[in-house]
């Protein structure tokens, strides 16, 4: 018999997923950390904020958007 799919799960599990990614270059690190604690206290939606490093800057876009993810999921599970 088949497993029954709880679709509620996986829509909440999608929801949790959707996050705003801002990318940032060429900010010192002071100018980096006032940016994220302005954001933070902002009322705008939680974000994944990366800075450009020499390695991400070969990725695709799309290669270092799924980078991103996974690290914060990695994160976030710490």
């Amino acid at each position: 018999m088949k497993k029954k799919t709880d679709f509620r799960e996986i829509k909440k599990s999608k929801k949790e997923e959707k996050h705003k990614i801002i990318i940032l270059s060429g900010y010192s690190d002071e100018q980096l950390h006032n940016f994220i604690e302005m954001y933070k206290l902002s009322k705008l939606p939680k974000a994944i904020f990366a800075g450009v490093t020499n390695k991400s800057k070969e990725f695709k876009l799309k290669h270092l958007l799924k980078e991103l993810k996974k690290e914060h999921k990695i994160i976030k599970k710490n």
